[in-house]
């Protein structure tokens, strides 16, 4: 949102925050018309007309405030977001007037930032005296890390002539992580320097995995006599695959410069996250390092968090010839993974 904008819905010096419908616009157009118009002319009728006009917004201004000055919001749950992609969120409200139903309440997160998208969740009534919940979404075009200044309870009733709503100051964070897309498969070295580990697939390795029909080229020494007894087709014994499981995504954040480069280096961090989310996914124990700063290897889903929140915040540095790439390669050799998966713009 613009500055202006911005201050006007965090200051607490406007308490109700006013906006216009389409229908309010002409309303007030048409009023200060009729105003103008019966100045001087005598005409009663013009007159009763402006009186009309004026008492409608008036009505509508006091009806509004009664109907939302009673709304009370719940508290904003943790969101976390993928940019781009519509984030679903629980907010729910209490109607807290004990003799008056609220009608077409609507409530939203007020975070910072251009490109944000918000789809309320909306309450057509709310008898008096209840508390109920509903479902919105918000979409952020970037990631990042956003701030949420409060919860906004909002109502065009009754006439839909103005939007009016209300503030409920609360101070959170929302963390928008880089899009993960799929991926099919990435060629990694079957071992690598480092203890050998057994990965959950076939390969040449010691410890059983299972067993399947005879192809030619399979090793002699591996057929099953014994399950090959009495059938036609002969059966092997397969091992897992040995290798060491620690592989670490290394992700070159610099812009390398023309009118699309910031574009290249940000497609690189959606990169680096699905490389790191796909071999996680795999049973990999995965890191990360950048130009910035690393994170250590893990595993599991807890470290696709780690890593989604580390790559939702990282910079997008200036080139620096080949500066920034020997940086990673140093952090790298400290590290001595068991395989390197490199992602630069």
């Amino acid at each position: 949102m613009g500055r202006l904008k911005g201050f006007l819905w965090r200051s607490d010096f406007f308490p109700r925050k006013l906006s216009f419908s389409r229908e309010g616009k002409v309303v007030v157009l048409i009023s200060i018309g009729l105003g103008f118009a019966a100045v001087n002319t005598g005409n009663n009728l013009l007159y009763m007309v402006f009186g009309l006009s004026l008492a409608l917004i008036l009505i509508s201004g006091f009806l509004s405030e009664y109907n939302i000055r009673s709304i009370v919001p719940g508290r904003m749950g943790r969101l976390r977001a993928s940019a781009g992609r519509p984030a679903s969120f629980m907010l729910g409200a209490t109607n807290l007037n004990k003799r008056m139903s609220s009608f077409g309440i609507e409530v939203w997160p007020l975070v910072d930032g251009n490109g944000v998208q918000v789809e309320p969740a909306r309450f057509l009534e709310m008898p008096p005296g209840t508390a109920a919940d509903a479902p919105g979404a918000i979409t952020f075009s970037r990631r990042g890390r956003y701030g949420m200044h409060g919860v906004v309870v909002s109502t065009s009733f009754p006439f839909s002539f103005f939007r009016k709503s209300a503030v409920t100051a609360c101070s959170d964070t929302v963390v928008v992580h880089p899009v993960v897309h799929p991926i099919r498969e990435i060629d990694l070295p079957a071992a690598a320097e480092g203890e050998d580990e057994s990965l959950p697939r076939a390969g040449r390795g010691f410890e059983f995995f299972g067993v399947r029909d005879f192809r030619v080229g399979d090793n002699p020494r591996n057929i099953s006599h014994r399950l090959s007894a009495g059938r036609t087709q002969l059966i092997v014994r397969e091992f897992e695959q040995t290798g060491n499981k620690e592989v670490m995504v290394a992700l070159v954040n610099v812009d390398p410069g023309g009118p699309d480069g910031l574009e290249r280096a940000e497609t690189a961090v959606e990169i680096a996250a699905s490389v790191a989310a796909h071999l996680l996914g795999k049973g990999r124990v995965v890191g990360l390092v950048s130009s910035f700063d690393a994170v250590s290897p893990g595993s599991g889903p807890a470290q696709v968090e780690r890593i989604l929140d580390y790559l939702a915040t990282v910079p997008i540095l200036e080139l620096n010839s080949p500066g920034e790439e020997m940086h990673v390669r140093r952090m790298l050799a400290s590290l001595n993974p068991g395989g390197v998966v490199w992602v630069r713009p």
